[in-house]
């Protein structure tokens, strides 16, 4: 274990996770430098802290150690600097987990890590464990940690969701399960390759202390390929959910993709020994998270859901999956690299009805889907929206599924699904 007492840290980026580490920084006794490029936006007043704005200058490289935001490109300056100086970087995730004391479980994969970490959290805590949940999701893990030492806490377990930027610095980090619930194309701006991407995921599973378990879907292609027979390995399919009384028609999460992560929580809690009465109980009063197939109401008998966390073809694809009905689906935004939509869509051509795009990358998924599929092009998100409004009728499905990013008219996934709850509700 490190002794952080007067080591030298930089922090770059004063985000969230940026100002909880900087905080659990100052606990240790280290001396912290947070660095952002951003022009002063907040007063930061923290002991043994201080703060640069404008940009990340040569102070940084004299640290022992930088802790790097996620969202920071690695291509960056400062970090070729640093690489070349032999300073050590590491993640916000793998710095907390230097100070904890207690199990942690985390979750990863292209899709369904939040609804699945939220779930398995309600899970947990109604089984009795003091459970807490952080990391992409929720309360910086440094937040946590900071949280627990200070007070002493002596039992309870800590609950991930970790992103593929997360795990790029992580190299040290003791886990009792790391779960990976799939893989699919997605940051394709970020990494040279899939490969690549897919090699940053897996990387979870080299985190697993001695007695640990790596829990994966079977099902992936991919996973199976990797992780199938390597030691203390524990695969999931959603074909699992039909195997126990679980009335899938009770609860409220649509589609196979749910009943995949469903699975992937019955394995875990198996290794917990957790009852399915537990289980049972706790899925059938969860409710979908905002902005994950969310039902926002039915009007003049069209049903209306939000799913602007779909920001990669997957989720898309499996959002239409989980309906019977005809869709009216709102596709674009800003398109992370090599998305075939018209691939992914063909085989759902008998069941969706219109195809609304938007965004910068909309007229390119129009010009790829016109041929098959009746659409249209808006650059705007709410001509797109209305759009679609427009072109629904009476048992169809209208569903904001956007398969991109939001990042080229709204500040994040959530702006975008609240833009979309509002012209909604407008409409009543």
């Amino acid at each position: 274990m490190i002794n952080w007492l007067s080591k030298k840290i930089s922090i770059l980026g004063a985000g969230g996770s940026g100002i909880s580490a900087a905080k659990l920084g100052s606990y240790a006794g280290a001396k912290v430098l947070l660095s952002d490029t951003k022009s002063n936006i907040h007063d930061i007043n923290i002991n043994n802290v201080s703060v640069e704005w404008g940009g990340h200058s040569n102070k940084v490289l004299e640290s022992d150690f930088i802790i790097k935001s996620p969202g920071i490109p690695n291509n960056i300056d400062i970090i070729k600097k640093a690489k070349t100086k032999n300073i050590k970087i590491i993640s916000e995730i793998e710095f907390a987990g230097s100070f904890t004391k207690l199990p942690i479980i985390a979750i990863t994969g292209s899709n369904g890590k939040t609804t699945t970490v939220e779930l398995l959290n309600n899970i947990f805590k109604n089984a009795g464990y003091n459970s807490i949940l952080g990391g992409n999701v929720g309360t910086p893990f440094s937040e946590n940690v900071l949280c627990e030492i200070s007070k002493k806490y002596k039992d309870g377990l800590h609950l991930l969701e970790l992103s593929s930027f997360q795990l790029e610095q992580t190299e040290n980090l003791s886990l009792e399960i790391g779960c990976i619930l799939n893989i699919s194309e997605d940051h394709l701006d970020r990494y040279k390759n899939y490969e690549e991407y897919i090699n940053t995921k897996l990387k979870i599973t080299k985190l697993i202390n001695n007695n640990g378990f790596i829990v994966y879907n079977n099902n992936d292609e991919t996973l199976r390929k990797k992780i199938s027979g390597t030691k203390n390995s524990v695969s999931f399919s959603y074909t699992d959910l039909y195997k126990t009384n679980i009335n899938t028609d009770n609860i409220h999460l649509k589609g196979k993709h749910n009943h995949s992560n469903i699975a992937a929580i019955l394995a875990i809690s198996n290794i917990y020994n957790i009852s399915e009465n537990i289980i049972i109980n706790t899925l059938e009063n969860f409710k979908s998270l905002p902005h994950r197939l969310e039902f926002i109401k039915k009007i003049n008998g069209i049903s209306i859901y939000n799913d602007s966390k779909a920001t990669n073809i997957r989720s898309m694809v499996a959002a239409i999956d989980s309906f019977r009905e005809n869709i009216v689906v709102v596709v674009g935004g800003l398109d992370k690299g090599n998305s075939n939509f018209l691939s992914a869509m063909e085989k759902f051509e008998d069941k969706i009805k219109f195809i609304s795009c938007y965004g910068e990358s909309g007229e390119k998924i129009f010009n790829m889907i016109k041929t098959k599929f009746s659409c249209c092009y808006n650059k705007l998100f709410s001509k797109a929206v209305s759009e679609a409004i427009l072109n629904s009728k009476k048992d169809d499905v209208l569903l904001l599924s956007p398969g991109c990013a939001s990042y080229d008219q709204f500040g994040s996934y959530i702006e975008r699904g609240n833009k979309f709850k509002q012209i909604i509700v407008g409409l009543t």
